[in-house]
């Protein structure tokens, strides 16, 4: 299957997610009635929320503060460029593997942020859109510029607000000229 067909599915799947996750809150119209103070100081919540938790994927590399943002729930899922997770020990795992790849292969690392979109659903749940560009030069001091968006399914737990599911795309890498 061709890359931008298998985008263009695996955006039609995220979307029906979305709308799904939009249904499903808005079932409780109890949950639905806040103000929109309310909605504005849930919506900065999420917002700063996602962009700590992807800075924590930046030198030096935060895996005990990045993973947090996650539920541990059975619910949980997270999709990269296709490829799924369901389960967050395997995610967990994941993630110390993949950040220790960053640390030794990487000789600067960040994500410059373009856009963030957030939708409050309810008073316990909310999507966050992130487009950015992950920006890094390997140790062999060639630069890369590699767009990509994280949309992330937020739900209220116990006193914190937990990624519930995490969909990131990545886009085709530049090299960059020195």
């Amino acid at each position: 299957m061709s890359r931008p067909k298998t985008l263009y599915i695996m955006r039609h799947k995220l979307f029906l997610l979305l709308i799904l996750s939009a249904l499903i809150s808005s079932c409780n119209l109890e949950e639905r009635s806040i103000s929109e103070d309310e909605i504005l100081k849930i919506k900065t919540s999420l917002e700063s929320l996602a962009l700590e938790n992807l800075k924590d994927w930046e030198p030096p590399f935060h895996e005990d503060e990045f993973l947090q943002d996650f539920t541990q729930s059975v619910d949980f899922k997270f999709t990269v460029d296709g490829y799924h997770i369901n389960a967050f020990e395997k995610w967990r795992t994941i993630v110390y593997e993949s950040m220790e790849f960053d640390r030794v292969n990487h000789k600067h690392y960040k994500h410059i942020i373009k856009e963030i979109q957030t939708t409050v659903l309810s008073k316990n749940s909310g999507i966050v859109t992130i487009n950015y560009i992950w920006d890094y030069i390997t140790n062999d001091d060639l630069h890369y510029n590699t767009p990509a968006t994280v949309t992330s399914v937020y739900r209220f737990e116990v006193n914190n607000w937990k990624i519930l599911n995490s969909h990131v795309s990545h886009g085709e890498k530049r090299l960059l000229e020195n």
